[in-house]
């Protein structure tokens, strides 16, 4: 998951790659549940709306090269990226002629010049592709409630949205969780509703992942009135700096701290009787000395629409590429090819295709049906579509689209297996809500879920091996994990003190 790229450097073996995830023409009739909300002020690229078949997957042998590529891809990702980031577009009809052209294009329309209303000054201080363009979409979850605005991150042209959501309070104003980049265009998205519903009051980070907390202080130079909340095991890696150091510009001096949750009476939140929330925090790595948490995310409960939200813990993959990715299509487009040459045209099935394979690089590293092949005499075209890909790729996706939700294969692997009490006792706290959807910060947002759907998924998490539930694509991270095992970088598992099911609301039944 993209948040968690420094949990694969435990044990130095792993790429710090962004990304995030899924695609869509392969199972249109099996619909993953999940409720979007109605797109406002998205801008929609030119698509054709034939259906195209997509090219079948070349199966190649895996050579020797598998054990080495994800080193390589990492070593020289800067590199390639600073190559293709200047370059000026080329009009076409698709197919594009070629893979570099078609990259060229997209990165013409990634710049202040292109598109002022996307760009955002201090990308620097994340330097994640696109850079400083940031196109937003934003939807209505809620009517009058509760509204989402996407952005995309990541390296190359494996790209994710990342997600921030704002709420309506009762008594006027409003709550954000996880800032993104506040640029025109998300200003621009942001007015009516300020005008409607009040100001932002309330600018809360419910994660320690540097790609959610790094835009809370430029965000809350737009509103300079909001208080800004992180939690307190608020860390960086690979250099532990506050916030407030590295990125100076909270109008109000430091953020203050989340409490651990909002039931206990240790700490209070000025918004505790409309929002509830728990924080997770899951320790056992040499990363914060073992004791202190190295993972740590917050699940909050808006209870008048009956919402959770929550960053990482668990997502939802549905066969669509999120409305974000489609704005610009040529990473899609890029990231769909079975193989060199193998152009695709601008339809929705290329576009699935391209947001699967994104899904699977994403939250797996290195999939099982890709071999990589990088050609150092054209690296440009290499790192763009020197991928072969097995047509097994799909099966690999459809397996996490069939699942309600689940919680990503680094936490599933690397994380929770520490801390299983924790989780648990975590989950069932969260679990007790009466919510009906939940909004994570990634991927599928929002997702049709009870209680019932949450308390199952972290129960597969606590109780079910990552290769039961992910198969041969979990290789990579078994292989981390044993590697930060044998090195003493994380600590061994600890089984479950009590294997029983995880406690979930129940409502009441009628009155007779």
């Amino acid at each position: 998951v993209a948040d968690m790229a420094t949990v694969a450097h435990i044990a130095g073996v792993a790429p710090a790659t962004k990304s995030g995830f899924r695609p869509a023409s392969l199972r249109a009739d099996r619909r993953a549940p999940v409720a979007r909300g109605r797109a406002v002020a998205i801008a929609r690229c030119a698509a054709s709306n034939d259906d195209a078949d997509v090219d079948e997957s070349v199966r190649t042998t895996r050579g020797s090269m598998n054990s080495s590529r994800r080193g390589i891809l990492s070593a020289a990702a800067s590199i390639a990226t600073t190559a293709l980031s200047p370059l000026a577009g080329t009009a076409f009809d698709y197919p594009a002629p070629d893979v570099v052209t078609l990259q060229e294009n997209f990165w013409a329309k990634a710049t202040r010049e292109a598109h002022p209303e996307r760009w955002y000054p201090y990308w620097w201080a994340l330097p994640l592709a696109p850079y400083g363009s940031k196109a937003t979409a934003m939807a209505e979850v809620v009517p009058g409630q509760v509204w989402t605005f996407d952005q995309l991150q990541g390296l190359l042209d494996v790209l994710v949205n990342v997600r921030m959501t704002v709420v309506a309070m009762g008594n006027g104003g409003l709550w954000v969780h996880n800032p993104v980049a506040p640029t025109q265009e998300l200003m621009d998205m942001l007015a009516p509703i300020v005008a409607t519903y009040g100001p932002v009051k309330h600018i809360v980070v419910g994660s320690a992942a540097i790609e959610h907390k790094i835009y809370s202080g430029p965000f809350s130079k737009k509103f300079p009135a909001a208080d800004v909340w992180l939690p307190r095991q608020n860390w960086t890696f690979p250099v532990d700096v506050p916030i407030d150091t590295y990125v100076p510009y909270y109008p109000r001096g430091s953020p203050k701290y989340l409490p651990l949750d909002s039931t206990s009476g240790v700490g209070a939140v000025p918004w505790g009787d409309e929002i509830e929330h728990y924080t997770l925090e899951v320790g056992g790595s040499s990363l914060r000395n073992f004791k202190d948490p190295w993972f740590v995310d917050t699940a909050f409960y808006h209870k008048k629409s009956r919402t959770m939200l929550v960053t990482d813990v668990v997502l939802h993959v549905s066969q669509d590429p999120v409305p974000v990715a489609t704005i610009e299509p040529e990473p899609l487009l890029v990231r769909g090819m079975d193989a060199p040459d193998r152009m695709l045209p601008n339809t929705a099935e290329a576009r699935s295709a391209g947001w699967g394979k994104t899904v699977l690089f994403g939250l797996l590293f290195n999939p099982a049906a890709v071999d990589v092949r990088i050609d150092p005499s054209k690296i440009n075209k290499s790192f763009l579509d020197g991928f072969y890909w097995e047509s097994k790729w799909k099966d690999a996706f459809r397996n996490l689209t069939d699942m309600d939700m689940f919680v990503p294969p680094i936490l599933h692997t690397l994380a929770f297996p520490r801390r299983r009490d924790e989780v648990k006792r975590w989950a069932e706290c969260v679990a007790a809500w009466d919510f009906e959807r939940i909004i994570p910060g990634h991927l599928d947002g929002p997702i049709d879920a009870t209680p019932k759907q949450f308390a199952a998924a972290i129960d597969v998490a606590l109780n079910k091996s990552s290769r039961e539930v992910f198969g041969e694509d979990i290789d990579t991270l078994e292989q981390i994990d044993k590697i930060s095992r044998d090195l003493k970088s994380l600590e061994e598992p600890r089984p479950l003190s009590d294997p029983s099911p995880v406690r979930y609301y129940t409502p009441p039944p009628p009155e007779p």
